[in-house]
């Protein structure tokens, strides 16, 4: 019966409603002084024209209600359209490939704290570097940290004629000037920007992007800040001024963010630091119990 009250609500209570201002304004209209009172007048005319209103207002509320418990009296049935079934396809299988790539994390930093080499792949299209062994070749979401210069074009303007005319245009002209030049600093100010899906590799050694069509390098031995936001889905990277920070989400995040930190900070941060100990925890419901999807900002140092 629960699940009917979303309905049941607004009908009734709009019922209530739509009986109660037509009653409000004859009592209005039959008060002493009607005949001569201004606002007794506006008042029973608003009491009048918001009875349509509340009528509309009451039939969208219970037709949303009863549309939405229709759905679930559906769903519960096993019973979906098309767009529903493709959608919930999807989530099985976002949900798969997380608890795949979660597992993966687990196993890979179980076999370094247990002294053991990650089995190593072959990368054809990278060039690695002496002593360099890759192991894993997966998907990302890229993102780089930075601010820029942006001009806004703004500028005076000439306007003659009447005085009013020269007003308005003047009065128009800097509004606009306002408005462009704050979204200039808008977009000039640090944010994360590049935002695109990539290629990346993982070896003992370095992080390498396929991104923007060229392959991008970024060694361990270069990163003086690691942020391994494992529950989250995304590991964020800084460098001494190299180059501007770098910020990878995704499901396969978590083991980049296991590797990237045994190469920069040795095997006990592997074991100690809290964000990867959330590996020795199970995805639960929609996502890790630890965070299903990116969400918690992680901003460089200024």
């Amino acid at each position: 019966m629960r699940r009917h009250l979303r309905w049941v609500i607004p009908l009734v209570a709009g019922v209530v409603v739509v009986v109660a201002l037509p009653a409000l304004a004859s009592v209005v209209t039959s008060s002493p002084g009607f005949d001569t009172s201004l606002g007794l007048s506006f008042l029973s005319l608003g009491l009048v024209l918001a009875t349509p209103v509340a009528v509309v207002v009451t039939i969208v509320m219970s037709v949303r209600g009863g549309m939405r418990t229709f759905r679930d009296w559906r769903h519960r049935g096993g019973h979906y359209t098309k767009s529903e079934r493709g959608a919930e396809l999807a989530r099985v299988n976002r949900l798969s490939a997380s608890e795949a790539a979660w597992a993966e994390a687990r196993r890979l930093r179980q076999a370094l704290l247990a002294h053991q080499v990650p089995q190593s792949i072959t990368v054809w299209e990278v060039v690695p570097q002496a002593g360099e062994v890759f192991f894993y070749s997966v998907e990302a979401e890229y993102e780089r940290f930075y601010g820029q210069t942006v001009s806004y074009g703004g500028g005076g303007r000439f306007f003659f004629g009447h005085p009013a005319f020269v007003l308005a245009g003047l009065a128009v002209s800097t509004l606009s000037n306002a408005s462009a030049r704050r979204a200039a600093e808008a977009q000039a100010r640090d944010q994360w920007r590049e935002h695109q899906h990539i290629r990346l590799v993982v070896s003992n050694q370095r992080l390498i992007c396929l991104a923007g069509g060229q392959w991008l390098s970024f060694p361990y031995s270069a990163m003086t800040a690691v942020y391994p936001e494992v529950g989250d889905w995304a590991l964020v990277m800084e460098f001494d001024g190299i180059t501007s920070p770098l910020r990878l989400r995704g499901v396969d995040a978590p083991l980049a963010a296991v590797m990237t930190l045994f190469g920069t900070h040795g095997l006990d941060a592997v074991a100690q630091h809290p964000s990867l100990q959330l590996l020795d925890r199970d995805i639960a419901g929609g996502g890790a119990d630890v965070g299903g999807a990116p969400g918690t900002e992680v901003t460089p140092r200024a």
